[in-house]
């Protein structure tokens, strides 16, 4: 490391000393991901031992040379390359990027995860790259999401027999002297009913995060949406001894939007409000040209601290003692947030001071049409 602070610039002016204390050059090699560190020119000037490894070359064949063009001259780094010759002086870089790089020396590519950040030292500028091997996780994203498409697939016929057989014997018993078995009929209609979207969820996730689900976008009754979900859910309400309420807009409010994706986000906040609710109320509101749909309920919250997380995938919400706590809403808010920004908005959440939450669903669209009752 040391020797990198006698190098030269390709103009031949000395480079700035990087490291002016001893104990700076142990503290880069002690760092668990790879650090390069960049001249003006790309030029490498620090190398440390973890970007060794992870890059199969010893520094002494790296310190001195162009890093874009000779030492990492992958089509994925040298996009890098275009961001830092086009901003390093004179505009700050702030690069990520995530890529399958092909090193040479190993028989499979690895997942690396690269940030790229302009610095100043002594008045003179540098890039700084943090080199991160994901391999690993990636691995297991991949297992992961190949075991959830094999589950999806061998339990949706089973599935839609169940709901088919309970549609038959719903038929059946609707009269008035069976009361009993036609509420019980209905209620697993329900249950099963929420089993087929999660099991979508679990499909459509990876769909949206690749901008492979195709939205099929009609106009829209809001108010009409929130009402079917409301009826629907009374049977869930009733077992859960909650109240679920509706709160419209006296006008009638029409969105462009997709219908099922958008139902399946609210059926997801609803349940997930239920388990920790005894009051729930679905809100429609016109704001700004944009459809606002609101899922609010009484319950305990959701802590400050994960109010982004738990919309990440397998977010697991603990709570201020480290406990698990039951605030896990597995993959339904992923699939909430991801619909919504498919439709070019969002999903939110916020705890008002008197307590419990306020899932918020935002669809801009200069289609939403606040219309005159008649």
């Amino acid at each position: 490391m040391a020797r990198a602070m006698t190098l030269s610039s390709a103009s031949g002016a000395p480079i700035a000393r990087l490291l002016d204390l001893p104990i700076l050059e142990d503290l880069f090699d002690s760092l668990p991901v790879g650090v390069v560190v960049l001249d003006q020119q790309g030029k490498v000037v620090v190398y440390n031992t973890a970007e060794e490894k992870l890059a199969g070359r010893p520094r002494s064949r790296v310190l001195g040379r162009d890093f874009f063009g000779t030492v990492a001259p992958c089509m994925d780094v040298r996009e890098l390359g275009g961001a830092f010759r086009e901003r390093i002086g004179r505009q700050r870089v702030d690069v990520n990027i995530e890529f399958s790089f092909p090193f040479p020396f190993l028989d499979q590519p690895r997942d690396v995860r690269v940030r790229m950040q302009s610095f100043e030292a002594r008045g003179a500028p540098y890039g700084l790259l943090m080199v991160e091997d994901v391999s690993r996780e990636r691995s297991i994203d991949r297992m992961r999401e190949t075991l959830q498409s094999l589950l999806v697939h061998d339990l949706k016929n089973p599935l839609a027999v169940v709901v088919a057989s309970l549609g038959f014997l719903g038929a059946e018993h609707t009269n008035a002297a069976h009361p009993d078995v036609a509420e019980a009929i209905a209620d697993g209609l329900t249950a099963a009913a929420r089993l087929q979207s999660m099991l979508l969820n679990l499909l459509d996730i990876h769909r949206l995060e690749t901008s492979s689900f195709p939205l099929r976008k009609v106009d829209c009754d809001v108010g009409a949406l929130l009402g079917s979900a409301s009826k629907a859910y009374r049977g869930l309400a009733r077992a859960s001894g909650a109240e679920l309420l509706l709160d419209l807009p006296a006008a009638p409010m029409r969105a462009c939007l997709d219908e099922g994706v958008v139902r399946r986000a609210i059926d997801n906040l609803v349940e997930n409000a239920f388990r920790h609710a005894r009051r729930v109320v679905l809100r429609a509101a016109h704001e700004g040209g944009a459809a606002v749909i609101e899922v609010a309920d009484d319950g305990p919250g959701v802590p400050v601290a994960v109010r982004e997380s738990i919309f990440e995938k397998f977010a697991q919400v603990v709570g201020d003692g480290g406990v698990q706590t039951d605030l896990n809403r597995g993959l339904g808010l992923t699939f909430v947030r991801l619909a919504l920004r498919a439709h070019g908005g969002n999903a939110t959440v916020h705890c008002p001071d008197r307590g419990g939450s306020v899932f918020r669903l935002e669809i801009p669209t200069p289609q939403v049409i606040a219309q005159p009752a008649s």
